[in-house]
């Protein structure tokens, strides 16, 4: 595997300018992740001549591209963030495309009472790149729907019409993190979504396409297998304690005292000792929010065992690529103390370390989290 590096110029127009194709990254880290921005982590030792023009260096925080290519396809990339020099010795963070709207204010005024959560979060981004300068190319894909509801008063059945609801708002003068209102968006839904780096034909452009899954992405792999001895490197660690359990979940969103958003979310026949969780959260205004978070709060903590990470190696079992985030994957394990496992995970998030031709999956088991 021949691993590349490239450096480009975010424009704000749709383009961007390659400022160097091969980039001298150490200690590498791609992130791929659901429902969040991944990115890069990388270093750069010694200085280099070609990261230098008229005396000036060519990596900018906050409109360089950076991006990781392996045997002709992109693996991941992200927008620099931050340089921090230690001698000669440079550490880059770059932030996923969908970074760029943390912090990103709306900078009109919209009202919208029943709508599509999907469809409203694709505006964010719509009105976003409308703007110049503003413009970083973002293409969409996958689900283009997810349901109808009031988003701001999502307990109302969306077929109704009632008298006087209340509005989900977009406005200069109190929206100022459309990351935040994207992702808000997601959980309402709920969809899932994840950000990939690809090549035109003839290796031209780069193109940043949302790929959206309602109710979520990836699929059920039957086709790959992950085991260990074979590709599973380090036998995967699986945990259980007390509180892996609840029976009751109950979620306390925003507001005070009696007033304060309450959902309860409980098992009618456990068949154990019933146990509580209580879960705090001020930025869950709204009744089904609070209900979702009860729900899937409750939908993870089953009291099984279960594992976070994976370490994987090339096989051809399911080579690198073959499997995305979002996938369920079939994981079999040698015998441990708690016996042989054969467990569906799904994968949350890829870590890849080329350096140490090393992948690590963050992963859950598929009932607790897949839709």
């Amino acid at each position: 595997m021949t691993w590349r590096y490239l450096a480009t110029r975010l424009n704000g127009d749709g383009t961007e300018t390659f400022l160097n194709t091969n980039v001298p990254l150490t200690d590498v880290e791609i992130h791929q992740v659901v429902n969040g921005h991944g990115g890069i982590k990388a270093t750069i030792e010694p200085e280099h001549p070609s990261l230098k023009q008229n005396g000036q260096f060519i990596l900018e925080a906050g409109t360089t591209g950076i991006y990781a290519e392996v045997d002709g396809l992109i693996r991941g990339g992200g927008i620099l963030e931050n340089i921090d020099t230690d001698g000669p010795k440079l550490g880059l963070d770059c932030i996923g495309h969908t970074g760029y709207l943390t912090g990103m204010p709306y900078t009109g005024h919209k009202v919208i009472e029943r709508d599509d959560p999907l469809k409203v979060s694709r505006h964010l981004w719509d009105h976003t790149q409308a703007r110049k300068n503003f413009n970083l190319g973002i293409e969409f894909d996958g689900a283009t729907k997810s349901r109808t509801m009031f988003i701001g008063d999502d307990t109302i059945p969306p077929s109704t019409t009632p008298v006087k609801v209340t509005p989900y708002v977009l406005a200069y003068w109190q929206t100022h993190d459309l990351a935040k209102e994207f992702d808000e968006l997601a959980d309402l839904a709920p969809f899932e979504y994840t950000l990939t780096h690809t090549w035109n034909t003839d290796k031209t452009r780069i193109h940043h396409t949302l790929t959206y899954g309602y109710p979520r992405l990836g699929a059920r792999r039957t086709d790959l297998r992950f085991t260990v001895g074979e590709n599973v490197t380090v036998l995967p660690q699986f945990k259980t304690d007390a509180d892996s359990y609840a029976s009751n979940v109950i979620v306390l969103g925003a507001g005070e005292g009696q007033k304060m958003m309450r959902a309860e979310d409980a098992d009618p026949a456990p068949g154990r000792l019933g146990r509580y969780e209580v879960v705090a959260d001020k930025s869950i205004t709204t009744p089904t929010a609070a209900r979702q978070r009860a729900a899937a709060e409750r939908r993870a903590r089953t009291g099984q065992d279960d594992i976070s990470d994976l370490a994987v190696a090339q096989h051809p079992n399911a080579l690198l690529g073959s499997y995305q985030v979002g996938d369920d994957i079939l994981i079999n394990t040698a015998d441990g103390w708690q016996g042989r496992h054969s467990v569906w995970v799904k994968i949350l998030g890829i870590q890849i370390r080329p350096n140490t031709n090393t992948t690590t999956l963050q992963v859950r088991r598929a009932e607790k989290v897949s839709k």
